[in-house]
């Protein structure tokens, strides 16, 4: 039998937010509600849809996050999320594909591996901040269906 480990890696918030030119924040435009993505160029977060052709940027030193809210959006243009459903009663989100598969690794996994050596990082990391209702044992099947659900979006 093979189960499955999730060992603790050094991936904060502040990390798995930032996106990046081959894994950009996925939203919903604000001008045609179709998807869209904010991506860092130097100094500038910029917004652009392929789909409309809308285009926006910023600063990319302003951010601002809403990490408990119950429509969480990116960090930089307050656009809504694309990859956001409900599930299991809570609102079950990620920023990009590399967000998705952290959290898809994390509740499916059986067996989960603090970082135990590293003592100022305990709280810090991007398992420590998950909600309790997604690592409960009790919702793993419904969120890896709803997870595999928002891989299809991408």
């Amino acid at each position: 039998m093979n189960e499955q480990w999730f060992q603790e890696s050094e991936e904060s918030r502040l990390s798995i937010s930032t996106p990046t030119k081959d894994d950009p924040t996925l939203i919903f435009c604000p001008k045609c509600r179709l998807k869209a993505v904010v991506t860092l160029h130097n100094d500038q977060a910029r917004l652009s849809c392929p789909s409309c052709c809308y285009n926006q940027a910023k600063l990319a030193e302003h951010r601002k996050f809403y990490w408990g809210a119950e429509n969480p959006t990116d960090s930089y243009f307050g656009a809504n999320l694309w990859l956001q459903t409900d599930c299991a009663g809570e609102s079950l989100w990620a920023f990009n594909k590399r967000h998705l598969e952290y959290l898809e690794d994390f509740v499916s996994a059986k067996h989960r591996q603090r970082n135990l050596n590293v003592d100022t990082w305990m709280n810090s990391s991007l398992a420590s901040r998950l909600p309790k209702w997604l690592k409960a044992a009790k919702n793993r099947e419904q969120v890896l269906k709803v997870i595999a659900v928002l891989k299809n979006k991408i």
